[in-house]
């Protein structure tokens, strides 16, 4: 007889369908996600369910060190961690700001707390691949609302988003019934005043129900009542399209990533979780060891017979001692001859094997942040001797990392932007004008760290003036590295600034 470890179940689980796997980690809604996606869907699930702590059917077992939270929230951190620059700039060629517009972008951003959506939407698109932002229409005022990769999906042509799908689950008292709200937003075209084609964004609701693997349309008479009565108590008008006021479809998609290294035929992004599901789950494996090891190693008590107390229970009797009393006292004849108080009470500590759980567990987390595409040090991982032409390499995979996140995010908060303002505008914003958003420093240096590189590389000779000098100003042009090299040597009195073409002389190095 052998019984599979969580481990092997969870193997199992990923690499296997549905109706075979011990842990179910296939998402309800997934009849609903067209074909070609569905695959993609079903390892988003799965990455978004690791970035937020929690894996069904795995931390019900295991537990939890949030190493796939802290990476998510941690690279997200560096690029929503402070506030937006956003301006709007005149649709002439002078690029002039129009500061009455800009303040009134600002205002209404405000709030609408967009700074914290901000950072909900680099989270969401960080572990799940995609994330979605919406405009909507409340009370006569736009506000953005924001959607994770479980709650829409895109149907696309020509890699283009032709219509988006947001879904959510209406509550049912009967749990194997599914039942789905979807709002569709699309372009239709339609005959104006002038009898000219016009076109605009649309929205239009609707409900399915979910039967196994087939999606069934709802019509409105044929709602269950629990059904019927949360589109009523939401004033919902199912099957009409309504416009939106816009010319665009109101939806926005923010891609994690560029391109997508294991689904190359859609036009989805990557979680950051992608690569290192496997890493996480050693983490979380070998830190619930350590627990128990924790546990099973913390300090026991052996003591005789006549130490311990006898309770009467429904049960049978139970017997116990209480180690942490200060004072034991021996009744008279209680010890055997020749025996001692030592022999009738000792405690005994097993070995905690404290420093190898913590370096396996480590080893593993930093293999985890590099396969998101990190480096280690961003998240206070991988402390070893650095060599100083490995410092730029290691600190730039996180800024590359952050900066290709920036650029995509940043032309669809363009257009976002843009649409918000041409709706606060009660449409009057002139079409030529132009949103940019600006995005701060995503890594600030911590300079007490950086203090400590340089004086370190400074006492092994390890580095030079010019190289110190590239570190501290890394966005600085070469000619301003060497000015900056040129006042630092006069300043301390240094001598010449070596010339690194010289052959020999008073120049070079050691020459």
């Amino acid at each position: 007889m052998s019984v599979w470890s969580l481990l092997t179940r969870f193997v199992k689980s990923v690499f296997s369908n549905k109706e075979d796997a011990d842990i179910d980690l296939i998402p309800s809604y997934l009849p609903m996600i067209p074909e070609s996606q569905k695959e993609y869907y079903k390892s988003a699930h799965l990455t978004s369910m690791w970035a937020s702590g929690y894996v069904q059917g795995i931390h019900n077992k295991l537990m939890n060190s949030g190493t796939g939270n802290e990476i998510v929230v941690v690279g997200a951190e560096y690029i929503s961690g402070k506030p937006l620059g956003v301006k709007v700039v005149t649709s002439d060629n002078s690029d002039k700001v129009d500061e009455g517009l800009t303040k009134q972008l600002k205002e209404a951003l405000r709030i609408d707390k967009f700074d914290k959506k901000n950072v909900k939407i680099t989270e969401l698109a960080g572990g799940g691949g995609v994330a979605a932002a919406k405009i909507n229409i409340i009370n006569g005022i736009p506000s953005v609302s924001v959607h994770s990769v479980d709650q829409f999906w895109i149907d696309f042509k020509n890699g283009v988003p032709e219509r988006f799908n947001f879904f959510e689950e209406i509550p049912n008292a009967n749990a194997y019934d599914k039942y789905f709200l979807v709002e569709t937003r699309e372009i239709k075209s339609w005959s104006n005043k002038t009898g000219k084609t016009a076109q605009g964004g649309f929205s239009t609701y609707s409900v399915c129900k979910i039967v196994g693997d087939d999606v069934k349309p709802i019509q409105e008479e044929a709602l269950p009542d629990t059904i019927a009565k949360h589109i009523r108590e939401n004033e919902i008008q199912l099957s009409k399209p309504i416009s939106i006021g816009l010319s665009s479809l109101g939806a926005y998609l923010i891609n994690n990533t560029p391109t997508n290294s294991r689904f190359t035929h859609l036009e989805l992004g990557e979680s950051d979780l992608s690569h290192c599901i496997n890493f996480l789950f050693a983490v979380d494996y070998v830190f619930t060891i350590y627990m128990r090891e924790g546990e099973k190693t913390k300090t026991k008590v052996a003591a005789t017979e006549r130490m311990f107390m006898k309770e009467k229970g429904k049960r049978g009797d139970k017997w116990s001692v209480n180690a942490d009393e200060d004072y034991f006292m021996i009744l008279k004849g209680s010890l055997d001859p020749g025996t001692t108080l030592k022999d009738t009470l000792q405690f005994i500590q097993g070995e905690f094997r404290d420093q190898s759980y913590r370096e396996t567990m480590e080893y593993f987390a930093q293999k985890a942040v590099t396969k998101s595409g990190y480096n280690p040090n961003t998240f206070n991982l991988g402390n070893r001797d650095v060599k100083a032409t490995e410092i730029y390499s290691l600190r730039d995979a996180t800024m590359r990392k952050i900066d290709k996140k920036k650029q995509i995010i940043q032309n669809e908060y363009e257009a976002l932007m843009w649409d918000f303002l041409y709706l606060l505008t009660d449409r009057k914003l002139d079409s030529n004008s132009r949103i940019i958003v600006e995005f701060p420093d995503p890594m600030s240096t911590n300079l007490s760290e950086l203090s400590s590189t340089l004086n370190n590389m400074t006492s092994a000779q390890a580095m030079s003036v010019e190289e110190k000098v590239k570190m501290i100003h890394p966005k600085w042009d070469d000619k301003q590295v060497q000015e900056e090299v040129n006042r630092i040597y006069k300043e301390n009195d240094i001598g010449e600034v070596p010339d690194p073409e010289a052959i020999g002389g008073a120049e070079t190095r050691g020459g």
